[in-house]
This record gives structure tokens, sequence and C-alpha cells, in this order.
């Protein structure tokens, strides 16, 4: 998403999750850590903040160029509690995310530049965030993680939602 309609940087942004734990990377984007928590770290986007603010601020984000990263929703798959809300960088227009997922990964376009663009011959990095709903990836080797198991069976049948509401300010 970029809610200056592709234009600029999207660091600037402003963004809150709900949640209290991340999932650290390795440079290739693989999980290489236990869940930490977010207080303290560059990683807390309980409180709104604009994306810029403390950009590759500690080792977690410098591995991956930027944000890439899980975060274990407070929600914890209830899709009627907010995920995240993302701000268009004058605030006009505001995004507000709800899912049963019981993560969200927030990934701050590091790899965009090159990408073919619609209106444009290619995006530059950062012009875009992505908010994706999910588990927290390699779950099914992580039994220790709280989230629903990620695993089925035959015959099991499962649902996600995921809503997507942008508001005019």
């Amino acid at each position: 998403f970029n809610l200056d309609a592709h234009h600029g940087d999207a660091r600037q942004h402003r963004l809150q999750l709900h949640a209290d734990h991340y999932l650290p990377v390795d440079s290739e984007g693989i999980p290489n850590a236990p869940l930490k928590e977010v207080v303290g770290t560059s990683f807390d986007f309980r409180e709104a903040k604009v994306v810029a603010q403390e950009f590759l601020a500690d080792d977690d984000q410098r591995a991956v160029k930027g944000y890439d990263h899980a975060f274990l929703l407070n929600s914890a798959g209830d899709d009627t509690q907010p995920a995240a809300e993302l701000w268009s960088e004058d605030g006009r227009l505001q995004l507000s995310v709800t899912t049963s997922a019981p993560a969200l990964q927030f990934y701050s376009g590091n790899y965009l530049a090159g990408t073919r663009a619609r209106e444009q011959a290619s995006y530059t990095a950062f012009q875009g965030i992505a908010l994706e709903s999910e588990f927290l990836p390699d779950s099914p080797n992580h039994d220790e993680w709280p989230q629903p198991d990620c695993w089925l069976q035959p015959g099991d049948r499962w649902e996600s939602v995921t809503r997507y509401r942008f508001t005019p300010r």
C-alpha cells in the first residue's frame, strides 16, 4: 500500500500495530530466534508512529534492509479487533486492518526497487508497505508459539478473514 497514490516514500506513513511481540529473522528472512517483545525496540508500533522514525535502528531490521517481520497480534484471531492502522503522510487517508489470522507480516518495501509499476517504469525501494495476515513463519516447527495449530488434516476446513477498510479524513 501507498496511501499517497504511489507517490513518495511510504516510510513517511504513520503505522500502529496491535502487537506486543515480533519474530526476528536472518538476512534470508528466515526466523532465527524466539519471539521478542517490542517494548524498547524500533519494532514498537503499539502507539502510532512514522515508519521512518526508527528505520534501520537495530540489527533485526538491518538484516533485511528494513521491516520484513511477522508480528504476533494481540487480537489472538478475533477479526472484530484491530490488527493495524496505517495513515497517509498528510493524514487524509486511513487504512484499518482486521483479521482472524494470528499474525501480521509488516514489509516496508525494502526490495521494491525495479519492480514494474502500472503508471511508471518501476517502483523505487520503500514506495509501498505490505500488511499481510498469516501464521507466524515456520510455524510447523514451533509448537511453543502461542497461536492456533497451523496443520490441516484430510477433511479439515480452514477459513481466515482479513478486512482492509479505507477511510478518508
